[in-house]
């Protein structure tokens, strides 16, 4: 299961109460010394590499953090509550439901937001006053909304050979099978370059002609391509070579767009895997085609074409290196 967007309920430490003590002195005078309540737990947000989704907040609902202590005699201030640190994953765009409003996206490890603060502890007697009661807590709905953080993300026909470029590259365990979307959710890992660049590389799960009308798994997921730095757009040349590749090519990219408008201002490459096959190999020997895009042949089981593939990759991601 793959989970980007939940709603939580969250809700501050209450402030403890104040003191209502008094202390008698030698000359029998009364003196209040009661201490003031302790503040309520914060409610902070933290991005973690670790966490892959929102799983962990599906069936969790509610969370509160620490309430404040009573203060108590002799002028002391109760304990302050615990903050309580929730974390999420890296790319999480924390958003008060209610209101519809951005609070922080979190898009490095270890970014970290207070979401709520706790409220203040009342006054003990020791001010003069009587004491008073803390500030009740303070609460509200969050909505999560992730959109994965990676240099690149591979997105494509179903059977393209994007799972197995995945692994390829990356030594991930993901399934990489003939039957169409296998991948039913966003798998990730990381490719280091000779020039020890460290890559993050997505697959997405596939995408076909009506997607963005609901076929297949839809496009849901294509929201994760706002953080792409650069995309691979992968055909299957068995199923589009019974047409056209350029047809095939076509369809992707116009779904693709639908799903995602800013997709034009983003990089892009062709890739046509399964070069290890010699019809494929045979039906592209020499032939060109128009993409509006630079194209790469490849194949994951002989190795051939992903050296300049991730080559060229590296100059685009690192310009300067």
């Amino acid at each position: 299961m793959f989970l980007d967007e939940t709603t939580i309920y969250i809700q501050s430490g209450a402030g403890g109460d104040g003191c209502e003590s008094f202390f008698k002195r030698a000359d029998r005078k009364m003196v209040p010394n009661g201490g003031d309540g302790g503040k309520g737990g914060n409610i902070i947000f933290e991005a973690d590499n670790n966490m892959g989704d929102l799983l962990r907040y599906k069936y969790n609902k509610h969370f509160s953090a620490a309430s404040g202590g009573r203060g108590t005699r002799n002028q002391k201030t109760g304990r302050n509550g615990s903050d309580l640190i929730l974390r999420v994953p890296v790319g999480t765009t924390i958003i008060n439901a209610d209101d519809k409003l951005t609070i922080r996206d979190l898009v490095s490890a270890g970014d970290r937001v207070v979401c709520l603060e706790g409220s203040d502890g009342g006054r003990g007697n020791q001010h003069g006053r009587s004491a008073t009661e803390g500030k009740p807590p303070r609460s509200m709905h969050i909505k999560f909304s992730l959109k994965l953080v990676a240099d690149i993300f591979i997105a494509g026909e179903a059977n393209a050979g994007k799972s197995s470029l995945l692994k390829f590259l990356t030594r991930a365990k993901v399934g990489d099978s003939s039957y169409p979307f296998s991948t039913l959710a966003p798998q990730m890992g990381v490719f280091e370059t000779p020039q020890f660049h460290s890559i993050t590389i997505c697959d997405l799960p596939s995408v076909m002609e009506g997607s963005s009308k609901g076929k297949g798994l839809g496009v849901g997921f294509l929201k994760h391509l706002a953080r792409a730095k650069l995309v691979f757009l992968m055909l299957d040349p068995y199923r589009d070579f019974s047409v056209d590749l350029e047809r095939g090519y076509n369809i992707l990219l116009n779904e693709v767009s639908s799903a995602f408008p800013g997709f034009g201002k983003l990089s892009h490459f062709v890739v046509v895997s399964k070069l290890d096959q010699p019809e494929i190999r045979d039906r592209l020997r020499n032939r060109k085609f128009d993409f509006k895009a630079p194209q790469f042949l490849i194949s994951t089981k002989t190795g051939e074409g992903v050296k300049p593939l991730m080559d060229e990759a590296e100059r685009l991601l690192f310009p300067n290196a």
